[in-house]
């Protein structure tokens, strides 16, 4: 009985952690495509984007995220066109099972979720 329970914690704490992880991925893919869609608006309501899943700051934040979870830059490389950069880092799963406290630190932290993509402003759409 131990080993069957032991079994179906670690199935369930594996299936959370794709649920957390491909939920972290479309919030991020769609704050970034938020983002390349309103540049002026910043990086605050980017960063809004990820934890709340509005430009405003909600009561609470998606999986238990926080602002320090969240990296979100503007840039422009030389020669290149603006990218936003938007990247989730240090994140950690809630897992059930008892005797595995750090696992879900070991699995996810390594690779964070990131995206990048670049940002047409409407000036310079406009110039063209």
């Amino acid at each position: 009985m131990l080993v069957f329970f032991a079994l179906l914690l670690g199935a369930v704490d594996f299936g959370q952690l794709i649920f957390a992880h491909q939920s972290l991925v479309e919030r991020v893919r769609a704050s970034v495509r938020w983002g390349t869609l309103h540049p002026e608006a910043g990086i605050e309501p980017v960063r809004n984007m990820v934890l709340y899943g509005s430009p405003e700051q909600g009561t609470q934040a998606y999986l238990n995220l926080t602002a320090d979870n969240v990296n979100v830059s503007f840039a422009a490389p030389e020669g290149d066109a603006e990218t936003l950069h938007v990247e989730i880092v240090n994140f950690e799963a809630p897992l059930f099972a008892p005797w595995w406290p750090g696992l879900a630190h070991k699995l996810t932290n390594p690779r964070p979720v990131s995206v990048t993509a670049p940002v047409i402003r409407a000036s310079a759409a406009l110039q063209q």
